[in-house]
């Protein structure tokens, strides 16, 4: 039980307050229960936002139209405005980056040469001509960066169908290569034992990758599918054709995931500085009673044995940028503690690679019975992960989870957690680039800026806004005063409600570029808000 919960219930059970009069004892209690809520962000220094570099994600689920569209068929003007309220959302509760599902189902939510749109988009063929000229990912990426947010395409490389009822849109791989898919558990998915279609999924990365200003490319949890009963994945015939090495069949089938992953990684490297790549796979790799270097686990599903997805030397190899793992257990959890399982994956964190948790929003007031074991365990986690220092962030599932009652983890997030802006990925170097900002203006309530060379503008990819008290803008600048950053040449100002209130700030603006790296400051400009 947490300390803030232990005292509240030493106190409560105290003679002294029992004595009391019954409305001292309300007062009382109404007292020491802020005391306890306080207390939970006041265990160390680092749990309240002073991370000048953290990720903060949330997945945005397509597939079954959990997230978003809200439902298939919506009119154009109802996929922005949904998207504009997810993105203004997710900046509100201080997140600074979104996993967008962009391929649920081997199909897309972009305008794809390669395969149908999802029918989570439109499901009527009459319906499709309204689409034709809405690219749903560029939207996103743009309104995304405007407001400083990243956005990472999330693909599910290996699902054909999540169902016997799934209506595929056009070519579907269903129809074009139906020799690549092994029907399982009523779904159909891509044999990865298959070089064509390993080829396949790279074809689809590559297709984004070229025509799409994303910041990283994202896969799931699901690699071979998870068992369903005693039924067996049939890719006998693939086995005995493409197993060259002579591998036991689990061994084989791990081969050929790394080899999606390696070919991944390869690619995204080959293009550009700026790309990440990253997994969120299942939350144990393996148990402690498998393999000595696992977790102390009991979990029935393991990432290596089950999903033959071998993380752990992804990791070693340095071919995945980020591991989101999906630790969906609270702590204590008799077969899959969430303190264990932090633990374990801190010490998984590298140089080249970097840990987020994924965290269970939907646990929170479930009703399946799923609940967590006390009311503010999520906020718990957070404060966990990010006073492992191993450790880099935090992502949560899913969106559609934070528009129901979660016991004020909304307002906890912004007003508390996340109440100062962080950086997401981003690593700016110190050094002095050619880019110049110039013309530093205050607009009405913006500040403008432009470049001196016009033609540089390609090269970044976005802005960062610092802010200082005037009279300590002689200090260098550091990363705790960044407020923002956008893509945008403009910045909103919000000055305090009453003019006495306000005070001078002194701002200066920097670009990061496609290389990752940060240019000078601009000049600065001193307002009043």
């Amino acid at each position: 039980m947490p300390t803030n919960i232990r005292t509240l219930n030493s106190i409560i059970s105290n003679t002294l307050y029992a004595n009391l009069p019954q409305t001292m004892r309300v007062l009382f209690t109404l007292i020491i229960c802020l005391f306890c809520a306080v207390s939970i962000f006041t265990q160390s220094p680092a749990n309240i936002s002073s991370m000048p570099r953290e990720m903060r994600g949330v997945w945005v689920a397509t597939v079954g139209n959990i997230d978003w569209p809200s439902s298939p068929n919506l009119s154009v003007a109802s996929l922005k405005r949904e998207a504009n309220k997810i993105i203004a959302d997710a900046k509100s509760w201080g997140l600074n980056t979104i996993f967008l599902q962009v391929r649920p189902s081997s199909d897309a939510i972009y305008n794809s040469s390669i395969e149908p749109i999802t029918p989570y988009i439109c499901n009527d063929a009459s319906l499709l001509s309204q689409y034709s000229s809405f690219d749903a990912l560029s939207y996103w990426i743009d309104k995304c960066h405007e407001n400083g947010i990243e956005l990472h395409a999330w693909l599910n490389p290996f699902r054909v169908s999540p169902s016997a009822e799934y209506k595929a849109m056009g070519r579907h791989l269903i129809s074009s290569h139906p020799e690549w898919l092994i029907s399982y558990g009523g779904k159909l998915y891509l044999d990865p034992g298959i070089p064509e279609a390993r080829r396949y999924v790279l074809s689809v990365v590559e297709d984004i990758v070229s025509r799409y200003k994303v910041d990283g490319v994202h896969f799931d949890d699901y690699f071979y599918p998870y068992p369903v009963g005693s039924e067996i994945f049939g890719d006998s015939l693939s086995y005995e054709r493409y197993n060259v090495d002579d591998l036991s069949v689990a061994d084989w089938r791990r081969k050929n995931v790394t080899a999606v992953i390696s070919d991944v990684y390869n690619y995204l490297k080959s293009q550009n500085d700026w790309m990440k790549f990253g997994v969120s796979p299942f939350g144990v790799w393996r148990n402690a009673s498998d393999d000595v270097r696992g977790s102390k686990t009991r979990a029935g599903i393991t990432n290596y044995d089950i999903l033959y997805a071998d993380v752990y030397d992804w990791i070693q190899r340095g071919i995945v940028d980020y591991v989101v793992p999906q630790i969906y257990w609270e702590a204590g959890n008799k077969a899959a503690d969430f303190d264990e399982l932090i633990a374990w994956w801190a010490n998984m964190a590298t140089e080249r690679t970097k840990i987020y948790v994924g965290h269970a929003v939907f646990k929170i007031n479930a009703q399946t019975g799923k609940l967590w074991g006390t009311k503010n365990e999520m906020e718990e986690q957070i404060v966990k992960v990010r006073d492992n220092e191993a450790l880099s962030g935090s992502v949560f599932f899913s969106y559609r989870q934070f528009l129901r009652q979660l016991n004020g983890l909304q307002g906890n997030m912004s007003a508390l957690l996340y109440n100062k802006f962080a950086l997401p990925d981003i690593e700016p170097s110190p050094d002095t680039l050619s880019v110049s900002i110039v013309d530093m203006k205050k607009r009405g309530a913006f500040i403008h800026w432009s470049l001196k060379n016009n033609a540089d503008s390609a090269n970044v990819r976005y802005f960062i806004v610092y802010r200082q008290p005037k009279g300590q803008d002689s200090e260098p600048i550091r990363l705790q005063n960044v407020v923002g950053i956008t893509s945008n040449t403009y910045w909103e100002l919000h000055p305090a409600i009453s003019r006495r209130d306000r005070e001078r700030y002194v701002y200066r603006v920097s670009a990061i570029l496609n290389s990752r790296k940060e240019t000078g400051l601009s000049e600065r400009i001193v307002v009043k808000e």
